[in-house]
This record gives C-alpha cells, sequence and structure tokens, in this order.
C-alpha cells in the first residue's frame, strides 16, 4: 500500500488512469445499475410508487453531498499529504470524516423524525403521492448514517492509494440491494418501504467492510480512537475543498426540488417522467464521475510533488475519455428513448412524455464530460473558489433561473429545454476558468493538447 501512493508520482498516466479510475468508474456503474433495477421492482408497483422514488430521490442527493463533499475534500487533503510525506495529517483526516459522518446521521435522524411530512411538501410531494413517499424517506433518514459513512469513506479509500477496496465495496452494496430488493418489497409486503430497508442494510454492509479496513493495519493509513477526536484545523483543511464538491451535489439538489415543484402542476406522471430520465442520465454519467474520481488522488499526489507535466496530461486523457462516454450514452438515448424507458414502466403516456423529454435533454450530452473533468481538477489542486464557482454554475446559476424563464413561456417543454442550454453555457465558462488555469501554471492549452497527441 505504501508502493500504491507513491507510484502516483512514477508510473505512467495511461496505467494509473485505468488503474484507479476503472475501478471507481466500475464501482459507479454497479451503483447506478443497482439505482435502475431499484426503480425496476418500484416501477411494477405502479406509476405512483416511481413519481414516489422521484420525490424521495432527492433527500437521498441531499445525504449524498454532505458525505460526497467530506469525502471528497478528505480525499484531496490526503493524497496531497501523502505526496508530500505528512502521513499524520493523512491519518487525522480519516478519522475525522468517521467523527462527521456520525454527527450528521443523527442530526438528519431527527429532523426526519419531526419534520417528514413538511420536507416532503417542500420536496414537491403532492396529496396523492406523499404517504407513500413518507414511508420511503422514514427509513432513510433513520439510516442516514450509514449513507453519511459509504459515501465519504469511498472517496477516502480512492485518495489512500486503494481503489480496488471501494470498488469493491460498491459492487458488494449494490449486489446486496438487488438481492434484498424483491424479498422486502414483495415477499414480505412492505412495498415501497421494502425498497429503503434494503438499502439501508446494503449500506451497513458496505461501512463495514471499510471499517474493518481502516482499523486492521493492512492500509496505508490506520485509525484509532485518537483520530476521531475532532480537530478543527482538520476539518477546515478538508471542507475547503469539500465544500465546492458538496455545494455542487446540492445545487443539484436543489435543481431537482424546483423541477418537481413545477412538474408538480402538471401531474405525478411529469414527475415520474423526470425520475426515470434522471436514472438513465446517472447510469451515464456514472462512468465520467468514476473518471474524475480516479483523476482526482492522481492529480493531487503530483500537485503536491510538483510534476504540472504529469498533472497536464492526466487531466487531458480524462477529458478525451469522459467526452467519448458521453457521446455514445447521449447518441443511444437520443435515438432509441422509448427502449430504455420501457425497461422501468409499461404506462404508454409516461413512456410518450418522457422519450419526448429525453430526447431534448441529452443535446448537449457531449460537452457534460469535460466540465465534470475539469471541475474535479480545481479540487485535487486545492483550488476551492473556482471548484465552488463550477459546483454551483451549473444546477443553480445557470439551470434554476433557466428553468423558471422557459417554463413560464413554453410550459413543459421550457422544462426540459433549460438542460441543454445551462449545460452549454455551463461548459464555455469552465473552458475559459481551465483555460486560464493553464496558462497560469505554464501550460498554454493549445501545448497541452499537442503533448496529449504525442502521447
Amino acid at each position: 500500500m505504501q508502493n500504491n501512493a507513491a507510484q502516483m508520482g512514477e508510473e505512467s498516466i495511461t496505467r494509473l488512469l485505468i488503474r484507479f479510475s476503472l475501478p471507481a468508474t466500475t464501482g459507479m456503474l454497479v451503483m447506478a445499475t443497482y439505482n435502475i433495477v431499484d426503480t425496476i421492482f418500484v416501477g411494477m408497483l405502479g406509476s405512483k410508487a416511481i413519481a414516489a422514488l422521484s420525490i424521495a430521490f432527492p433527500f437521498q442527493m441531499l445525504l449524498g453531498a454532505l458525505g460526497i463533499g467530506t469525502g471528497v475534500g478528505a480525499a484531496s487533503l490526503i493524497s496531497r499529504s501523502l505526496g508530500s510525506g505528512h502521513k499524520d495529517v493523512a491519518t487525522k483526516a480519516v478519522g475525522q470524516v468517521i467523527s462527521l459522518s456520525v454527527l450528521y446521521g443523527v442530526v438528519i435522524a431527527l429532523v426526519g423524525f419531526y419534520f417528514l411530512e413538511p420536507l416532503l411538501v417542500i420536496f414537491g410531494a403532492t396529496p396523492d403521492i406523499i404517504a407513500l413517499t413518507g414511508e420511503y424517506v422514514i427509513v432513510i433518514t433513520s439510516g442516514s448514517v450509514m449513507f453519511f459513512l459509504i459515501m465519504s469513506l469511498n472517496n477516502v479509500v480512492r485518495g489512500a492509494g486503494n481503489p480496488k477496496l471501494s470498488m469493491y465495496v460498491m459492487i458488494i452494496s449494490a449486489i446486496t440491494n438487488i438481492i434484498l430488493d424483491p424479498i422486502f418489497i414483495f415477499q414480505l409486503g412492505m412495498g415501497v418501504q421494502g425498497a429503503a430497508v434494503a438499502t439501508v442494510i446494503a449500506k451497513i454492509v458496505g461501512v463495514v467492510i471499510m471499517l474493518r479496513y481502516f482499523t486492521s493495519g493492512k492500509g496505508v493509513l490506520t485509525i484509532n480512537f485518537s483520530c476521531l477526536r475532532p480537530c478543527l484545523e482538520t476539518i477546515r483543511k478538508i471542507y475547503v475543498i469539500g465544500f465546492p464538491a458538496m455545494i455542487m451535489q446540492l445545487s443539484t439538489n436543489l435543481s431537482l426540488v424546483i423541477a418537481n415543484n413545477i412538474l408538480a402542476l402538471y401531474g405525478h406522471l411529469a414527475i415520474a417522467s423526470l425520475g426515470l430520465i434522471f436514472r438513465l442520465f446517472m447510469f451515464a454519467l456514472m462512468p465520467v464521475i468514476g473518471i474524475s474520481q480516479g483523476l482526482l488522488p492522481i492529480i493531487g499526489f503530483n500537485f503536491g510533488a510538483g510534476k504540472m507535466h504529469r498533472i497536464r496530461e492526466a487531466l487531458l486523457k480524462g477529458v478525451a475519455l469522459s467526452t467519448g462516454i458521453v457521446i455514445l450514452f447521449g447518441t443511444v438515448y437520443f435515438i432509441w428513448p422509448s427502449l430504455f424507458l420501457n425497461i422501468f414502466t409499461r404506462e404508454t403516456e409516461l413512456i410518450t412524455l418522457g422519450s419526448r423529454a429525453l430526447r431534448i435533454m441529452v443535446i448537449m450530452f457531449p460537452v457534460i464530460g469535460a466540465q465534470i473533468v475539469f471541475a474535479t481538477y480545481f479540487q485535487a489542486i486545492g483550488k476551492g473558489m473556482p471548484s465552488l464557482l463550477l459546483s454551483i454554475l451549473r444546477e443553480v446559476i445557470l439551470f434554476i433561473p433557466l428553468l423558471l424563464f422557459f417554463s413560464s413561456f413554453l410550459g413543459l417543454d421550457g422544462i426540459w429545454i433549460s438542460r441543454p442550454v445551462s449545460d452549454l453555457l455551463a461548459f464555455m465558462v469552465t473552458f475559459i476558468l481551465i483555460k486560464r488555469e493553464l496558462k497560469r501554471q505554464g501550460i498554454p492549452l493549445r501545448s497541452a493538447l499537442l503533448a496529449l497527441e504525442k502521447s
């Protein structure tokens, strides 16, 4: 494991990209597959059940935002600390992640217990689906500690140089969830709530595996109780980078909540359509997120070691690979939208509505991959402000105003159109920022592209 960390500064970038991104991508795809399978099982209960899951999903993303933000910030700190030889700082960061996750989990559980119904109304639940949504969300809030731990520790494991363990945990957790879904939903007759119970149990399994890894002494970092004591300086360092990542997740959550509230005016089928499309988007973008997560420790380590030429190569190869993936998915979604929606439902009206929406929303898919990778680059090198701007740009600064504007003039189609327009504008701003950053480091974009071609 000591060698795994050191090799981030020596091994070829292509090999590192494969070694770190492939496990992360595989794990993310497995998790995306679980989300799809979960929705397929819930879809057997009808379109109202799908709509209830669509309302609950932003709530799960809220938990994910806190967990991922904490994990990304810690992973960046850990990889940079290992790169500069400060193992004690990296070890302390792991302990702080665990303590913060437990604290967040207790707070969310209390909020869910006392304020569940008002929260569901805010999230866009209509009277005909609020009971179903509540059955699902109350279980998720009760087990929220596990959501925080698995999200944050997955990033920490990658930052410590062990991407394979992260992949195994995600695969095991997802398979457990898929196996338990039909048991709790149908055999035990728990319906939508059964899907939530299966999800929480699956997260527990993953968390146990990772906690054993960090306490066994088998990895480059080993924690003990002293690491769990609050350290404000370490927490500050985590959230300098983690806060923008958290804001990025929260901004997606906010945009979904606003979209669901607007879609509620058109009925539960419109809400269900967006929910299904979002799951298809997740499946397409999970490989890109996996690539960016694999890049984060590589870029962070080499930044700490001062090897700027390796950062340039890793960044551009990550962009090329990510762009190829989103172009592939965008193309097949545009050509065969009903084929993919049929996976979840047989309701003709829902498929017709969703197909039109999906075709519109993927028009600017090709630019999303680069935007995600560039935002990760700023996180990895410890530049919080550009990362924060890019985190809120696509979903808050651009998408929400466009959503309100286009929906007021074009109705339901305006909601779908606002997505590709915000994607394009966000990419343009991101490109300008990354071009400036590369030039500041003495790497003009043109020479960087030429270096990529030669490699």
